[in-house]
């Protein structure tokens, strides 16, 4: 029986259960040890209760891992051009999980045949409640690898499509974003010691 092999850049191979307990090699360079049974990837969706899940913190946290072991940003050519990557765009992804949590269950209720009416008037009874809770804006970095030429011109777009396009060529950003369908994607100006500084609101 076939088993599923992970690599914590996010890529999976499926491969004899004959290999279990020997080692492989990804595409991304890195070795895997085939596992002795099958493993079901956790689903890249947000629970009802709006907590940003097991699979949902998984995902920040290998990030975040691998940020701190230098294992991102991938090394390779810049997906933007094609040409060598020697420089890195660092990309901030904001979602708020309540908000979410609240969309899912607006599909969910349209799904089940509610009338326009009282969709309406349920969202009218919990207006005044929702406006008083404040917004939890969780934000993830994700760097990226590009040419230096492309450098300019990422951190002067706005372009989510373009942004989304670009983190997608990551493995672990591609399930980020898609756990994250309606995120918000800025790029960071960086300090001269080349770590991602917050932009000024204004």
């Amino acid at each position: 029986m076939p088993v599923t092999v992970t690599c914590t850049c996010g890529l999976a191979y499926q491969v004899p259960g004959s290999r279990a307990g020997s080692k492989m090699a990804c595409r991304c360079g890195r070795t895997v040890v085939v596992p002795a049974r099958e493993r079901t990837p956790p689903p890249a969706t947000l629970p009802p209760d709006g907590s940003g899940g097991v699979a949902d913190d998984d995902l920040i946290h290998s990030i975040k891992r691998m940020l701190r072991t230098r294992e991102l940003p991938l090394a390779g050519k810049c997906p933007l051009s094609g040409k060598p990557a020697d420089d890195v765009v660092v990309f901030r992804l904001h979602f708020d999980p309540e908000a979410e949590r609240r969309l899912a269950e607006d599909a969910v209720q349209k799904a089940s045949g509610w009338s326009l009416f009282g969709w309406l008037g349920g969202r009218s009874a919990a207006a005044t409640d929702e406006a008083e809770t404040a917004r939890r804006d969780v934000w993830v970095d994700m760097p990226l690898r590009v040419a230096r030429e492309a450098h300019a011109e990422l951190i002067h777009t706005t372009s989510q499509k373009q942004f989304r396009d670009l983190l997608r060529t990551v493995p672990i950003y591609a399930r980020l974003l898609a756990a994250h369908p309606t995120a918000r994607i800025e790029t960071l100006p960086r300090h001269s010691d080349g770590q991602p500084a917050q932009r000024p609101r204004g």
